[in-house]
């Protein structure tokens, strides 16, 4: 069973109103504490859910999809009515291998490839391949769907390799091109970068059914997947937050420990009239919940000394740059609204292309680019402007555009998933009266987060958990 019963007038602090820290929040209050407050330094909440309205359509920047694997976060969507739409068809894009012609083509067709001998797939090897996936994941779904998993991971050798390692010790091959674009084209990593634990919890099997064969009759059961929210992700974590003690723009100077308990000193402004004044004040707290990335900046950030434990699991977390990049462009007709380049560019190139509204005369396109290690921001640009002159597009330069740059995706090394560190970083929960969730303690994925906190709050507050 779980630890000692947490008083429920306990005063808790969150650090990050991202999905973990507003679901955990979320959580608590439904076991019944009340005294919790989070604390964000951004002026908004959602993390790496971003969205913005443009001619009233919204656009995620940042987290985008449900699928029909997101339980949780679709229940706590239905309680605060955030609703959600089915996303239409895809298509992709083939670059010629000069750089300098292109054609639009089925993703279907796109993905019956090896990416890694540039063969040709059969229909009849990728449905087998497909089928035999369904049924090994559903062998797994006691390791892999348990929101703990990679607490006993290492237990597992034969998930501690490479995705790609996996694929292949399972014939399952034809589907490489299928799971680069989940995995790679948002982020994750090449299929041989990423672990097999995380890429197997992402490819759960609400997720990959429908993915494979979402179209009648299994679309007529299981519904259309996957789906957005129609305000925007990160509007959900907004109705979330009119529910929770939200503080944003909150800069903390200081976070101290000690077996008396948790003191902050933060200063935010206030506004007085039309004056906007800097408050400094310094709060105590009995617990401290970490929903922040736990990279060793971000503890200097925070003026928190990470303990030994601490220090060795922010050593060891590696990150992936990511990159959104906005335009609105005129003169380039997408047969749909989402487009991912396959096979895959070479880095720094962008990955996938998005225009969700251009049947309403939307004309506002996103860019997904993983740069370069050194690419800066001007050079993902320069990219992103020579692939759209090239798709015949003409960027309207007077209009609304965006760029982020996102630190994402915190994970380890098979070598480190191996050894354990998964299990040492659940040993560290609760120790100093601290408590960790998000993309470290997990995949790096909304539910799987929401999942975890879930979790968190059932084991160490409410002691319900096994």
């Amino acid at each position: 069973m779980a630890s000692r019963l947490i008083d429920k007038t306990s005063r808790i602090a969150i650090v990050g109103a991202g999905p973990a820290g507003l679901s955990t929040a979320w959580f608590l209050a439904k076991e019944g504490f009340h005294d919790v407050t989070v604390l964000e330094k951004l002026g908004r909440v959602g993390g790496l859910c971003k969205s913005l309205t443009v001619d009233g359509m919204s656009y995620d920047l940042g987290a985008n999809y449900v699928t029909w694997g997101y339980q949780e976060t679709l229940s706590i969507a239905k309680e605060v009515g955030a609703t959600t739409y089915a996303e239409e068809p895809y298509t992709s894009i083939d670059l010629a291998s000069d750089g300098k012609s292109y054609r639009y083509r089925s993703l279907f067709e796109a993905v019956l490839r090896n990416p890694y001998t540039g063969k040709k797939v059969s229909l009849f090897s990728f449905v087998l391949a497909a089928v035999r996936y369904l049924i090994i994941r559903s062998r797994l779904r006691d390791v892999i769907d348990i929101p703990n998993y990679l607490d006993r991971i290492h237990e597992h050798p034969e998930l501690c390799v490479s995705f790609k390692d996996w694929l292949a010790a399972h014939r399952l091959m034809p589907l490489a091109t299928l799971f680069q674009f989940p995995i790679t084209i948002m982020g994750y990593g090449q299929l041989d970068e990423i672990a097999g634990a995380y890429a197997l919890r992402y490819m759960s099997l609400r997720t990959f059914l429908p993915m494979v064969f979402g179209r009648p009759p299994v679309s007529w059961i299981v519904g259309n997947w996957p789906r957005r929210f129609n305000d925007g992700f990160q509007r959900l974590w907004e109705r979330v937050a009119w529910r929770t003690d939200v503080r944003l723009n909150v800069s903390i100077t200081q976070v101290t420990r000690s077996p008396e308990g948790i003191t902050i000193a933060m200063e935010y402004p206030e506004q007085h009239l039309n004056e906007m004044r800097f408050v400094q004040i310094t709060e105590d707290y009995d617990y401290l919940v970490l929903a922040c990335p736990l990279t060793p900046d971000v503890f200097r950030s925070l003026g928190l000394s990470p303990n030994a434990s601490e220090q060795t699991i922010s050593e060891a977390i590696h990150v992936n740059p990511y990159c959104m990049t906005t335009f609105w462009v005129d003169k380039m007709e997408m047969p749909e609204p989402i487009a991912p380049i396959l096979p895959l560019p070479e880095p720094g190139i962008p990955l996938a292309v998005a225009r969700q509204f251009q049947d309403r005369g939307n004309m506002f396109t996103q860019f997904y680019t993983r740069p370069t290690n050194g690419q800066s921001e001007d050079q993902v640009i320069a990219a992103v402007k020579s692939l759209t002159t090239l798709l015949g597009g003409t960027i309207d330069e007077g209009r609304w555009h965006t760029f982020d740059d996102f630190t994402y995706f915190q994970h380890f090394t098979l070598d480190q998933i191996k050894n354990g560190i998964y299990s040492r970083l659940a040993l560290m929960q609760g120790h100093d009266a601290t408590f960790y969730v998000g993309g470290a303690t997990d995949f790096e994925l909304v539910e799987p987060i929401v999942v975890h906190s879930k979790y968190l709050v059932a084991k160490h507050f409410s002691a319900t958990a096994s």
